[in-house]
Formats: structure tokens, sequence, C-alpha cells
């Protein structure tokens, strides 16, 4: 299970980014070559959030791409679109860690809080 804060919904989504690659393998060795545009429509925020973790583990799993960093360029509570950078993933550079499969609702909760916001999710690996 792992925590994700961020002072905003945006900085929620790309921490949570970085999370997923931190699990998976060393972000920091990961080079800046590739960019892929993603966008996303959902019912809600709880939603959105849930299928753009979903969306970090395709583009890893199909697209072996491994990311860098990400900029989220637009997000409302239905709506994202973001730019995520990095590179196609070498175990051997990248060094995997753990291969995450998908985020369960098991004890999924995304809050609002006075300073920010706070994903609490559950992964199958």
């Amino acid at each position: 299970m792992v925590e994700v804060y961020g002072r905003s919904a945006a900085e929620l989504f790309a921490n949570a980014a970085f999370c997923v690659a931190d699990i998976m393998y060393s972000p920091e060795l990961v080079e800046e070559k590739n960019t892929v545009r993603i966008v996303l429509d959902a019912a809600d925020l709880h939603e959105l959030f849930m299928d753009w973790l979903r969306e970090l583990l395709y583009c890893f799993a199909v697209r072996r791409l491994a990311v860098r960093s990400t900029t989220i360029e637009c997000l409302t509570d239905c709506h994202l679109e973001a730019l995520v950078r990095g590179e196609t993933f070498d175990p051997q550079r990248h060094g995997l860690k753990l291969e995450l499969k998908t985020p369960t609702y098991h004890q999924y909760r995304l809050e609002q809080l006075p300073e920010g916001f706070r994903a609490t999710v559950l992964f199958d690996a």
C-alpha cells in the first residue's frame, strides 16, 4: 500500500507517477528521450486518478516506457492531459525492483485535506 500526497490535485497526480516509477525501477537512471501524451476522461477525480495509475502501468507493460518526469498540463475533476517523459525500459540499466500489475479498489482512498490531497492505493504485484 502506498500513500501519495500533493498540495494540489495536479501535484498529487505527478507525485503518483514518480511513486509508481520508484517502486518499479530507479527513475533517476532514466533519460528523457521520449515523450508520451496522455489524455483521460472519467466520471470524477477518484476514477480519473485510478485511470491515471492504470495508464502509467500500461505505458510500462506495453510500450516499455520507463518514466522520468511528468507534466500535468490540464486537470479537472473529470479530465486529464499530461506529458510523461522517459525512455525504453532497460532492466540492466534501470534495475527492475518490482513490477506492479494494477491498482485495486481495496482500501483505496482519495481525500482532499486542508493542506492538499492524499491518495492511498494498494497495487497487485
